[in-house]
């Protein structure tokens, strides 16, 4: 797609410093070249040079920057987030949703407009899609889970299917406890591929608005994710836990079950967290010990 540097300026109400320049394609800063958007967060010497001679890039960068380099300029306090603005605005192909005739959907199904649904998908009885929703290839949706407008499921992953959970009968046999409940997720939700998210077992399993989880997540049931929390690839919460808002989980944690972690935590690469996590902490190794605090 063929923009210019003034035509994103004045989408986003952000000040243009220079000439008004086609731009072609994004770029990392790396490789900048003729009619390429980068972006540069922090001065750096590497960065610097980067641009040097390279009058026909447009660059989003801050207003402590900008007049250090000659190319154009779109000033923003956070160049990384509005460069990422842009390019899903104007560099990333929108098809028209579709719903795939090779998906399989029960007829007892609410379904929001301008929702697409992949082809291999099986969406059961009692679920309800909210609005834009986009639900990729192979992906199972049990019955009566909730997903929320504007979300990505991505494919192979499986949202309200029963959990693990035993009772031992007189004997010592394990006899499967009924996981009756459901999963409700909310609004700008995105559920990575090769996922599992476990129906409760009586109630419900919530991912509120705005969580982002990696490929190869598993969520347990009953766990309550709190909103705008990120988890990692290979991340595995165990059933009945509570995660505040705004948590970072990193690839291959494991949170164990009934553990609650409270809002803004970091957890490090694959920490295992038995025991309940304070606010604003970083927490490594296993079993998990506070590595820092933020002070806020």
């Amino acid at each position: 797609m063929l923009v210019t540097s003034n035509e994103i300026a004045v989408a986003f109400g952000w000040k243009l410093r220079g000439k008004n320049m086609p731009i072609r394609f994004a770029r990392s800063l790396a490789a900048a070249e003729s009619g390429a958007l980068v972006f540069l967060s922090k001065e750096t010497s590497e960065g610097l040079a980067s641009l040097f001679n390279l009058e026909d890039v447009t660059c989003i960068t801050t207003s402590a920057i900008s007049n250090k380099i000659d190319c154009s300029v779109i000033e923003h306090d956070n160049p990384r987030l509005a460069f990422a603005l842009v390019v899903a605005r104007f560099f990333v192909a929108r098809p028209p949703a579709l719903i795939s005739d090779f998906a399989i959907i029960d007829k007892n199904t609410q379904i929001g407009e301008e929702v697409e649904i992949g082809p291999g998908c099986v969406i059961k009885a009692g679920v309800r899609i909210g609005a834009k929703t986009r639900i990729h290839s192979q992906v199972v949706i049990e019955e009566n889970s909730i997903i929320g407008t504007n979300c990505i499921i991505k494919s192979n992953t499986t949202i309200g299917e029963s959990g693990f959970g035993f009772v031992k009968n007189e004997v010592g046999v394990p006899i499967h406890f009924p996981h009756l409940g459901y999963v409700e997720i909310g609004n700008g939700v995105e559920i990575g591929a090769n996922c599992t998210v476990v129906r409760a077992a009586l109630e419900r399993t919530v991912i509120e608005d705005h969580v982002k989880t990696d490929d190869h997540v598993h969520i347990a049931h009953n766990c309550i994710i709190g909103s705008r929390t990120q988890i990692a690839a290979g991340a595995i919460i165990s059933g009945s836990v509570t995660i505040g808002s705004d948590v970072w989980i990193g690839p291959n944690a494991t949170i164990g079950d009934y553990v609650n972690v409270a809002f803004g935590a970091r957890i490090g690469i694959g920490s295992v967290i038995l025991r309940d996590v304070e606010p604003w902490v970083t927490m490594i190794g296993n079993p998990a010990r506070i590595a820092g605090r933020k002070i806020i």
